[in-house]
């Protein structure tokens, strides 16, 4: 019994007085509203029939999938040993970088298909407040998820930068089918060029992710 007391209070305490648990506390919230928003460009996918913005959208859902699975893993590194921050962070590099490559494959399926990102223009308004709030959250707790030194609010860090790539991306274009031409050429490399920048940035957080623990134990 007073096992079992004692990890209700680490727990307790990790969330109240911890800046990481303070980070799991508010990703769950921030979850839901992933959630409403991803629903919202799957709508607007389904009533425009645009096939890149259904992808996109199945793209920001992993990572709200991602993101349990992070939270879930944490939590249980609390009570058991077997699921350590090193081997978590691990887990979720891994995941991470096959994420990227379906991605990256996406890109270059969308660009040698010429498919047209054609979708309702009224997506723009909604998606650039959401960007805008996204971008700028993403950058700040980057940067104090650094100097934390937890695997575990990193990771989630990592995930609301992704998140800010794809909304971007559906934000870019949501702009270029309301005020230019998206069937031109120049339209079509210009998303290819911005996705495959956005690949390299995903590459680059997840294969940084297993450089950083390249030392550590697990």
């Amino acid at each position: 019994m007073e096992a079992i007391l004692g990890r209700i209070r680490r727990i307790l305490e990790f969330f109240k007085d911890d800046y990481n648990g303070k980070t799991l506390a508010f990703s769950i919230p921030s979850t839901v509203f992933s959630l409403i928003y991803a629903s919202f460009t799957g709508i607007a996918a389904i009533w425009s029939r645009s096939l890149w913005l259904g992808v996109m959208t199945v793209f920001y859902l992993i990572t709200v999938f991602m993101r349990i699975s992070v939270i879930s893993r944490a939590g249980m590194s609390l009570v058991s040993k077997k699921y350590s921050s090193v081997r978590n962070y691990r887990s979720f590099c891994f995941k991470l970088l096959v994420f990227d490559i379906l991605f990256g494959i996406s890109i270059v399926f969308f660009h040698l298909h010429n498919i047209h990102k054609d979708y309702p223009g009224f997506t723009i308004y909604i998606t650039a407040i959401y960007v805008l709030i996204r971008v700028v959250l993403a950058v700040i707790n980057m940067v104090r998820a650094h100097k934390s030194n937890s695997y575990t609010t990193v990771a989630l860090r990592k995930i609301n930068a992704v998140k800010a790539l794809v909304s971007l991306l559906i934000l870019q274009g949501a702009i270029l089918s309301r005020f230019a031409n998206p069937h031109t050429d120049f339209t079509r490399n210009f998303n290819s060029a911005t996705g495959f920048g956005a690949f390299l940035i995903i590459l680059l957080l997840s294969l940084g992710g297993f450089w950083s623990t390249r030392k550590a134990r697990s």
